[in-house]
């Protein structure tokens, strides 16, 4: 009997010190191991982190007036956690976060998809932001009743949080420029990431730049949020503030654009587009300083209401905006053939080979290369007439013979890995095929056709040539066979032969069609350099980072690149050549009525053939003729001739630029290069 006891005792004895054991031990882990993080989150539990935004920079225009502002506003930070957390899934928190902000529950609902979600609407209508924070939702319609409630009602609520948040607001009710301007977007999961990793103060409340000057300049205008640690108690409700940080405010951004020369850009462009009636046109203008390369003005259309964005675009609207075109932004993405705009390139490449500016040339209808005709427009015929005359006239078969001479005296048909030809090589030296450096996000390069970049295309494409030349053409070849066997053969000859440079590259390429592409403003920066003898610029739009009381952080400098290799006199030949096209050629209807003889206008027109579709149709020039100070290029897709489209739309831009029937938009003098003097602008 005792032994049992003793047994017993002693086991009784083992499971006290097996327990007292685990108690330490796990004393020794909450305490030790795990103290800091237990205490980090019962800290949580009893403070809430409010962002304090701060006030955006404005964007100004080049008299300081604002283009952009701010307007402070209450918006709903949803917390998704809480919302499945709760009772019915936040069904009815949902209803009444819908129904404060003016949403629909699917419009409120699309806004807190993640974009990592495979069945997300697209960017940025679903949320790109961290995916375990509190997703923000501000929008134009909100009931200041209805959220002023949730605020009142914190425990009934706990998803939801009423916070401050800053809108942008356009002063400017004629002024759309969405492109130019950009607009505010959600910070994505990988910024916040990359900005923690950079030391970047950056919450999920805060908004960045989402193209345009916006997202150009974000860094400049975006400011630094302040921080408020508010107590709160067991119910949530606040009840004082442990500590805060106050906001940091954005820096001012000063552009070189005048509103009012950009309200009438904008006009003139969107006619443009009307007399095209083509559904599918899209246009483009800008308008430089020539001499500086300030940006002065620069449409595209169709484009977006940067309005569209405040409080965040629905899904409709944004299928709507990309269906129609309007998220491109065609004066620095829009490449296209340039057409005979881009004579005067090929013209300064001709003189360099020894073709004399002084003498006549012939200009029949059609040139024969080979087994194909090389024609005018309507194969009109000119008979033997000067360079200044075929640049007034648009003379093309002056510029296929000469093609076909500097063809041959290079070497014929050839594979050339590394040649540039005469042509490629002076539109290079004016700056085509790359990047002009304008300070706007996403600019695109063009092409300039020439036997290395034929071989390097080659080299890219085959594989998908040659793929093509195999394939079956399905519905095509029902539907259209003679079409279908048209591109089987094009396809088959790009395939065995597409590396080699052919007499017919050499003829397009001199008066801007087959492969050469170009955006508008690299035309515009090319004629800048024309205009102002031979000087290269980089378009800029920015001009100096300001505080609110107008004292400049940092000046954007006009910077230039260095002189063209190319003659002073060419150019002046060039330059009065191009006045002629006005008052005698082939923009003669676009300028009838116009004071050329006051303010003498040099211009090219270019109407580019598009397989299928009807011409681009161009215009490029600058002003006064004879002491340049402004470039005006203007590009319709689809928009007939030149001299029928484009050129009307530059003539209008020149009236307000000058003063024609109408204020001037600019002293004599030309456009002002100092910075305004701002103070104590709203924000």
């Amino acid at each position: 009997m005792a032994t049992r006891t003793t047994t017993r005792l002693v086991i009784l004895g083992v499971l006290l010190v097996s327990l007292f054991t685990a108690l330490a031990l796990r004393t020794v882990q909450l305490t030790v191991i795990q103290g800091a993080d237990l205490a980090q989150a019962a800290e949580g539990n009893r403070t809430r982190e409010v962002a304090d935004p701060a006030p955006r920079g404005l964007i100004l225009d080049s008299s300081g007036r604002p283009m952009v502002g701010n307007s402070p506003e209450a918006a709903l930070a949803l917390d998704r956690q809480a919302l499945n957390e709760s009772p019915d899934g936040g069904v009815a928190q949902l209803e009444v976060a819908a129904t404060a902000l003016g949403l629909t529950q699917r419009q409120l609902s699309q806004r807190l998809i993640s974009c990592a979600e495979p069945d997300a609407p697209p960017r940025p209508v679903c949320d790109d932001g961290n995916p375990v924070a509190p997703v923000v939702v501000a929008h134009k319609a909100a009931d200041e009743k209805a959220l002023l409630a949730v605020a009142e009602s914190p425990s009934e609520y706990p998803a939801l949080e009423v916070v401050s948040v800053v809108r942008r607001t356009y002063p400017f009710d004629e002024l759309t420029a969405g492109q130019l301007l950009g607009y505010l977007g959600e910070v994505s999961g990988e910024e916040l990431a990359e900005a923690a990793a950079s030391g970047e103060d950056l919450s999920s409340f805060d908004r960045m730049g989402r193209g345009g000057l916006e997202q150009q300049y974000d860094a400049e205008l975006r400011g630094t949020a302040g921080r408020k640690v508010m107590v709160v108690d067991s119910r949530g409700n606040a009840t004082g503030v442990e500590q805060a940080s106050d906001p940091v405010p954005g820096h001012n951004l000063i552009t070189s654009v005048n509103a009012e020369l950009q309200q009438r850009v904008e006009r003139e462009l969107s006619d443009a587009l009307a007399r095209a009636g083509r559904p599918k046109a899209r246009g483009a203008a800008v308008v430089l300083d020539a001499n500086e390369g300030r940006v002065l003005a620069m449409s595209s259309q169709p484009d977006y209401d940067p309005r569209d964005w405040v409080g965040g675009i629905s899904q409709k609207r944004y299928e709507a905006l990309s269906r129609s075109g309007a998220l491109l932004n065609y004066p620095i993405q829009g490449q296209a053939p340039p057409g005979s705009v881009f004579k005067p390139v090929t013209l300064l490449a001709m003189a360099d080979e020894g073709f004399s500016l002084r003498r006549g040339y012939d200009c029949p209808g059609s040139y024969q290369a080979g087994q194909r005709s090389f024609t005018n427009y309507n194969s009109e015929e000119f008979g033997m007439i000067s360079l200044r005359r075929a640049m007034e006239v648009s003379c093309n078969t002056i510029f296929y013979r000469a093609a076909d001479r500097m063809w041959r005296d290079g070497g014929g048909e050839r594979v050339a890995e590394t040649e540039i030809d005469p042509v490629a090589n002076a539109a290079a030296e004016l700056g085509f095929g790359s990047p002009t450096g304008v300070d706007l996000p996403a600019e695109a390069s063009g092409f300039v056709a020439s036997p290395a970049a034929k071989y390097g295309l080659w080299q890219e494409q085959r594989d998908n040539w040659c793929s093509d030349a195999k394939a079956s053409l399905g519905e095509l070849q029902a539907s259209n066979p003679a079409r279908a066997k048209y591109l089987k053969a094009i396809a088959r000859e790009n395939c065995r032969t597409g590396n080699r440079w052919r007499q017919g590259d050499a003829i397009n390429a001199a008066i801007g069609q087959g492969l050469t592409t170009t955006t508008p403003i690299q035309m515009a920066a090319a004629y800048a350099t024309i205009a102002n003898g031979g000087r290269l610029v980089t378009p800029t739009v920015g001009k100096a980072i300001v505080t609110n009381d107008g004292d400049t952080i940092r000046a954007i400098p006009a910077v230039g690149q260095g002189r063209v290799k190319v003659s002073r006199s060419n150019l002046r030949f060039l330059r009065s050549a191009m006045t002629g096209v006005p008052t005698r050629g082939t923009a003669v209807g676009a300028f009838a009525g116009f004071p050329l003889a006051k303010h003498p206008v040099a211009g090219k027109t270019g109407s580019a053939q598009m397989e299928g579709k009807q011409s681009t149709s161009w215009f490029a020039s600058f002003a006064p003729a004879v002491d340049p100070k402004y470039v005006v290029v203007v590009m319709i897709t689809e928009g007939g001739t030149g001299g029928e489209n484009a050129a009307p739309a530059a003539r209008g831009i020149y009236e307000s630029i000058f003063g024609v029937d109408t204020e001037a938009v600019f002293p004599k003098s030309g456009p002002p290069s100092e910075i305004p003097k701002i103070s104590g602008v709203s924000r």
